[in-house]
């Protein structure tokens, strides 16, 4: 009995031999995943513009994210915000989302006081995602453009962003405007599947880094 046993854990110890494609699959996804790294580790920790500056959230940031993400019509639009967004969400942020290898949110600040978020979600086999709100008493002053253009030139900069994606509900003609302006071009149109967006008609953009730079 002791030698079955013996045989069986031996059994369950030893590594599994992987196939051909099993290991290009594996390959693949490592260097995936690793080109993603770079790219988000080669990304400035600050960028200032005129009026701007973006930098990494902070917990002093907290009762901002607060006031301002919790608003129903910044929620109806975009697929991850809670809702209602509670100073949990906003320390949950700050301490866990942001701090993600596949996520690089910068506080958008005015005068050094949070007034929204852009940043982008890396993926592994994907374009980076760009993602962006902005509180709605700022709403109509340019800040959302200002600061997507700022982070675009930073990611263009570093010669690692090849393609960059973003995606808005077709109804949000501000978050359309926004992005068509930084030079984004329309590429497709679903249905949302996942988060508070479920169900609701979607454009895909991207833009490709302009061969000048």
């Amino acid at each position: 009995m002791d030698k079955d046993r013996d045989t069986e854990i031996s059994l369950r110890r030893r590594p599994k031999v992987m196939g051909p494609a099993a290991q290009a699959k594996a390959l693949a996804e490592a260097t995936a995943k690793l080109a993603a790294r770079r790219q988000r580790d080669a990304l400035p920790l600050r960028i200032e513009t005129a009026r701007l500056a973006l930098r990494a959230p902070i917990r002093g940031d907290v009762p901002d994210l607060v006031k301002l993400a919790d608003n129903k019509r910044i929620y109806e639009v975009l697929a991850r915000l809670p809702n209602p967004y509670t100073r949990a969400d906003g320390i949950a942020f700050v301490e866990i989302f942001a701090q993600r290898p596949d996520e690089r949110p910068y506080a958008i600040t005015l005068n050094d006081q949070l007034i929204g978020v852009v940043g982008f979600t890396f993926r592994p086999g994907a374009s980076p995602e760009l993602g962006y709100w902005l509180g709605e008493p700022h709403w109509g002053k340019g800040y959302m453009s200002e600061a997507v253009k700022a982070l675009i030139d930073a990611a263009f900069a570093t010669r690692l962003f090849p393609r960059i994606g973003a995606r808005a509900l077709a109804s949000n003609s501000g978050s359309l405007s926004v992005l068509e302006k930084a030079g984004f071009q329309r590429t497709g149109e679903a249905i949302e599947t996942l988060g508070n967006c479920a169900g609701k008609p979607t454009l895909y953009l991207t833009l490709e880094q302009p061969k000048w730079t």
